[in-house]
């Protein structure tokens, strides 16, 4: 099921320990431990956060799986989450702690998970799995498991060439 997620929310919460809202890169962190738990969830997210640089959808934070939207001037994340709860109605799970927020989606008959049961149901399905044990947190590994694809279009990215090229190159 689709999940959409009060960002600031979820990080002021402190379900997730080694993320704070102190954090001057927090919004980043946020985001690198959800595209790996999504990795291993399969679940689509959608997290919204308050006032960003430029508001919308963040083309460099959004990918693999998950969308990082950023609410526009005079908007904050909160508007933006309950038009999206009215929109969506069934099928979508909110996480939020914010009651207003739950009271709507109660209301638009979507189901609410608190921050803290996010976390832990990301954190039991990554461990069934097969990831590693809960004393190394999802999110903060110190390698991510890639396929041959992926590989190929981060050095693409980062103009490095494809494993083609590359294997050309060590032939010279």
């Amino acid at each position: 099921m689709p999940l959409l997620i009060d960002g600031h929310n979820l990080i002021g919460s402190g379900a997730i320990a080694d993320i704070s809202l102190a954090d001057e890169d927090d919004e980043a962190k946020l985001v690198a431990r959800l595209r790996v738990w999504r990795s291993k969830a399969k679940d689509r997210m959608t997290v919204i956060f308050d006032h960003g640089i430029t508001g919308g959808r963040s083309i460099g934070l959004s990918g693999a799986g998950v969308t990082v939207i950023f609410a526009r001037n005079p908007q904050d994340a909160d508007d933006l989450i309950r038009n999206r709860l009215h929109k969506a109605g069934k099928g979508l799970i909110l996480v939020s702690n914010d009651a207003e927020l739950r009271r709507t989606a109660v209301g638009a008959e979507v189901e609410v998970w608190r921050s803290d049961e996010f976390v832990q149901r990301m954190q039991t399905k990554v461990r069934k799995k097969g990831a590693a044990a809960a004393t190394h947190e999802a999110g903060a590994e110190s390698h991510v498991n890639l396929s041959e694809k992926e590989v190929d279009e981060w050095m693409r990215l980062f103009d490095k060439g494809s494993k083609k090229s590359s294997k050309k190159r060590k032939k010279k």
